[in-house]
């Protein structure tokens, strides 16, 4: 590994498909991205390390993920789509091979739902495994789920900084209360889903500073490659990366927490 390690916290990747095919009827049909194109993405960014995130629309088909993260050599973490009946043996292979979370899905266009008594004993299944757990669902969810699940103990990352629609009306303060919470860390990705890909997604940056200032140190970054179920230009990762960089441009230490030392003890 390089010295100075780069991280990108939230991929997906789909394919190919000869190899990893995807179940019928899945919550959405994306193109392939294969794990050889992120890996490739990523050198030429000069990001070292990735965390690939278990998409929907395979479900509890993990072997995509799980192959990558074998072939990253250590890279790469995973994060896995676990159920009340995985068994103790899955969870312990996937630990193996580098799986460090699990998604909490709430969006209801991926069949997701705020279901809190599921997700305690979710958490309870990953407890000894030291894993976290993503919190991923629209801004009313996320006030509703981070409080009532952060007394289990599980470190909880809200993905996408909560879904929070920058050009609405909405009040970023219940959000920001959130990260007093020790336990609980943002995920400042999506910076083109809140603003609706508008304008450089220049509007997304006092939301990411007001973050960073909240909780330095349990900010992470993540580009959300290969950018699904979106109906504007996909971004550039060169983009979303130097957005990150405006957001720090007065805390320089601060870039290098979220691209390194943050990333480094969350995913190990």
């Amino acid at each position: 590994m390089p010295e100075h390690d780069i991280w990108d916290c939230h991929t997906h990747i789909f394919g190919p498909w000869a190899d990893f095919p995807l179940p019928e009827s899945p919550t959405y049909q994306p193109d392939a991205a294969p794990y050889a194109e992120l890996r490739a993405l990523h050198a030429r960014c000069g990001i070292t390390r990735g965390v690939i995130v278990q998409a929907t629309p395979y479900r509890d088909d993990h072997g995509a993920l799980l192959a990558a993260l074998q072939a990253s050599a250590g890279a790469y973490r995973g994060i896995a789509l676990i159920d009340l009946d995985t068994s103790e043996e899955t969870l312990d292979s996937m630990h193996r091979l580098g799986v460090r979370g699990i998604r909490l899905g709430m969006m209801k266009h991926l069949a997701g739902a705020l279901d809190l008594d599921r997700m305690r004993a979710l958490l309870q299944r990953i407890r000894p495994y030291g894993w976290h757990a993503l919190v991923h669902a629209d801004l009313a969810d996320v006030l509703a789920a981070v409080p009532a699940l952060a007394p289990l103990g599980v470190p909880l990352i809200i993905d996408h900084m909560g879904r929070i629609p920058v050009h609405a009306a909405h009040d970023p303060a219940p959000l920001l209360r959130l990260l007093d919470d020790p336990g609980v860390w943002m995920k400042i990705s999506g910076a083109d889903r809140v603003t609706g890909g508008r304008d450089g997604y220049q509007a997304a940056l006092p939301l990411m500073r007001r973050l960073i200032a909240r909780a330095p140190d349990r900010i992470l970054w993540g580009t959300d490659w290969p950018h699904v179920n979106i109906a504007y230009a996909r971004p550039r990762v060169e983009a979303l990366y130097d957005l990150l960089r405006q957001a720090c441009a007065d805390t320089p230490q601060a870039l290098t927490a979220i691209l390194g030392t943050n990333p480094a003890r969350l995913y190990g």
